[in-house]
């Protein structure tokens, strides 16, 4: 393939500006989408009487949105980064407008679904663009901002998605998508001169690598709703979660030996991973995934069952996080602009997000609020720090017609990591609270119908129903398992630190690379 001229002379001024606020609307629509269910899937649910499937409403999303993310990087590089960033804008949209529309738990859970599909392909996307339109020492003063938009989100989606439920009807969190999609799409569409291959449909089309995205696609999903069903809605030796996990692993394996000897254009060229670089950015974006996401998930859950906080008021227990997310994230881009360095902002985040996340087990019952928010602004520093700079040394270490591959392998594997760490969490904390539940029915059995409620509904212990002394027995339960879950939550912080150590420091270019061919 050959790119026009033109097609390199990349925008600046005003035009920029415009075209990065539009990626940047899209990144915050996705991003919010992700989470902002989790605070209101419980009102949803008994609006179609389903409470029992309503944590679907956000795996769903979750897993479309994961596994979809690889496959648009080379997508994107055969069929146009244009063509590729409207399909997945339509996809988000039309899961959306089904949400909204949704008239059964069912549908609700398979519209996510297609949203999802669409959100994987935004955050995976805007990554791939931004490394189009500038060089790698100009990305630094810009992504910080995108990472600013991604914490944001997080911590606002709580808050917000309370105040529809309390103001509105939850539909009007999907409506809402759709203006944002058609102004942001446009402000993309019109100012941003994004590169376009040659060749007709046909020739495209014959270069995509169609079997092994089926076979990813295959191994992928299973994997994913087996660590979801592990220790939650299944044990984990059962037989439906051994046959995903298992099975999908092996299907992965299989995608391994098709890409490299199969496809022409290959999903994910296995000669990037003996890229010393890339194979240890690689790692680290799991390893972040997992270090980075856990307070994201686990604090607001320790503020609603511990500290007894609403849904609107726990998100708010995250605002230090975020803070601590945007000064490290402006700063560090625009160190790396500046300087061209990177390895070191690397180790300091991952060492800060190491610190932080030890430090979370001191979270109980009596925590000042000075310590929750210094504890939450290291967590935040740390993850800030190292978000941008790991996907940058994997982006120097390989050539331009490389580069969408290697971010959207990158975005992967963070959303994987996030996904496995909350689900081995998660399994520790249901496993811990069964127990000690099972346990103080023993001890008060004229209370077991209110252990029942609680254990159905968590946020039924602060019901006015449940007696002072039963209610402290339950929260002292469900302390106990959070500290574990943070305790576990180290390991995962500590492999981060240490692959960190083994990146090399390469020069970053002042001038953009031929992404395309």
């Amino acid at each position: 393939m050959e790119i026009k001229e033109t097609q390199l002379q990349h925008i600046r001024g005003k035009k920029l500006y415009f075209a990065l606020a539009g990626l940047d609307a899209l990144l915050f629509i996705a991003a919010l989408d992700l989470t902002i269910i989790a605070t209101v899937y419980v009102e949803i649910a008994n609006n179609f009487n389903a409470l029992s499937r309503a944590e679907w409403t956000v795996t769903s999303y979750m897993l479309a949105a994961t596994a979809i993310q690889p496959l648009y990087g080379k997508f994107s590089d055969i069929l146009g980064r244009a063509e590729a960033i409207v399909v997945s804008v339509l996809l988000f949209a039309a899961g959306s407008i089904m949400c909204a529309m949704a008239k059964s738990m069912d549908m609700l859970i398979a519209s996510r679904a297609i949203q999802g599909l669409g959100g994987g392909g935004i955050m995976s996307l805007i990554f791939v663009v931004i490394a189009d339109v500038l060089s790698e020492r100009e990305r630094g003063k810009y992504i910080g901002i995108f990472t600013c938009t991604w914490g944001f989100a997080s911590a606002i989606a709580p808050i917000l998605g309370g105040l529809i439920i309390e103001k509105s009807t939850w539909r009007l969190i999907f409506w809402a998508n759709l203006p944002v999609c058609a102004i942001a799409l446009a402000l993309v569409l019109f100012f941003m001169r994004l590169p376009k291959p040659s060749g007709s449909i046909k020739e495209k089309v014959a270069k995509i690598d169609i079997l092994g995205s089926l076979v990813f696609l295959s191994g992928t999903l299973p994997l994913l709703m087996g660590l979801s069903w592990g220790g939650r809605e299944h044990s984990w030796t059962s037989p439906l979660v051994l046959t995903c996990v298992i099975g999908g692993t092996l299907v992965l394996g299989l995608f391994v030996l098709i890409e490299m000897y199969v496809p022409r254009e290959p999903i994910i060229p296995s000669r990037l991973l003996a890229i010393r670089n890339v194979c240890v950015s690689a790692i680290s974006h799991f390893f972040y995934g997992a270090a980075a996401y856990g307070p994201i998930v686990f604090v607001p859950q320790w503020a609603l069952l511990i500290r007894g906080a609403s849904a609107i008021s726990a998100g708010l227990h995250l605002l230090p996080f975020t803070i601590g997310t945007i000064v490290t994230s402006i700063t560090g881009g625009l160190v790396m602009s500046r300087t061209g360095r990177y390895r070191r902002i690397i180790i300091l985040g991952a060492l800060l997000l190491a610190v932080g996340n030890c430090l979370l087990v001191l979270f109980d019952q009596h925590i000042s609020l000075k310590l929750q928010a210094l504890v939450l602004v290291l967590c935040g520093l740390g993850a800030g720090a190292c978000i941008q700079p790991i996907m940058m040394a994997a982006q120097a270490a390989v050539s331009g017609h490389d580069m969408a591959a290697v971010t959207s392998l990158c975005a992967f594997l963070r959303s994987l990591g996030g996904i496995i760490c909350v689900s081995v969490l998660s399994s520790i904390m249901h496993s811990v609270i069964k127990t000690g539940l099972t346990r103080l029915v023993v001890r008060h059995p004229q209370a077991v119908f209110v252990i029942v409620k609680v254990a159905e509904n968590q946020a039924a212990i602060y019901d006015g129903s449940v007696p002072e002394e039963l209610r402290l027995a339950i929260v002292g339960i469900f302390m106990y398992a959070m500290r574990i879950a943070f305790y576990a939550l180290i390991p995962f912080s500590g492999l981060l630190l240490l692959v960190t150590l083994a990146f090399e420091h390469l020069e970053l270019n002042k001038q953009c690379k031929q992404t395309i061919e």
